[in-house]
C-alpha cells in the first residue's frame, strides 16, 4: 500500500500505469478499516499494491469519478476507470474482482 497527498501525482499515475488501483477511506468511517484489511489480506495473497487516499483531501477525483461513498475502490487500466467497488462483502468477494481484474490486464 502507498499513502498520497497530492492529487496532481495521483492522476498522473493513473494515466501513465498500465493498471492502478485506488482505494478511498474517511478516517472515521469504521467500514473504511474492515475493508482496508480485506484489501491489506488481498493484496498480500495476489502480490500486487495499490493507493490508498483519505477522500476528505480529494474531492477533485471524487467529482471526477463520481465516488458514491467510502470505502471505495476504484480500479484503472490504460488510464481509465474499469470497475468501481464500495460493498467489499467479504476476502473472497475482493479475490474474486481482482482474479478479474489482474487476468484482464495482462
Amino acid at each position: 500500500m502507498m499513502k498520497e497527498s497530492r492529487t496532481i501525482d495521483i492522476t498522473s499515475r493513473i494515466q501513465s500505469e498500465e493498471t492502478f488501483i485506488l482505494y478511498g477511506y474517511a478516517p472515521i468511517c469504521a467500514n473504511c478499516q474492515i475493508a482496508e484489511r480485506m484489501l491489506d489480506i488481498v493484496s498480500d495473497m495476489k502480490g500486487f499494491s495499490y493507493t490508498s487516499i483519505d477522500l476528505n483531501y480529494h474531492k477533485d477525483l471524487i467529482e471526477e469519478y463520481e465516488v458514491r461513498s467510502a470505502p471505495a475502490l476504484l480500479l484503472f487500466r490504460d488510464g481509465r476507470l474499469v470497475r468501481e467497488v464500495y460493498a467489499f462483502q467479504s476476502v473472497l468477494h475482493l479475490t474474486e474482482v481482482f482474479d478479474d481484474f489482474l487476468v484482464d490486464g495482462q
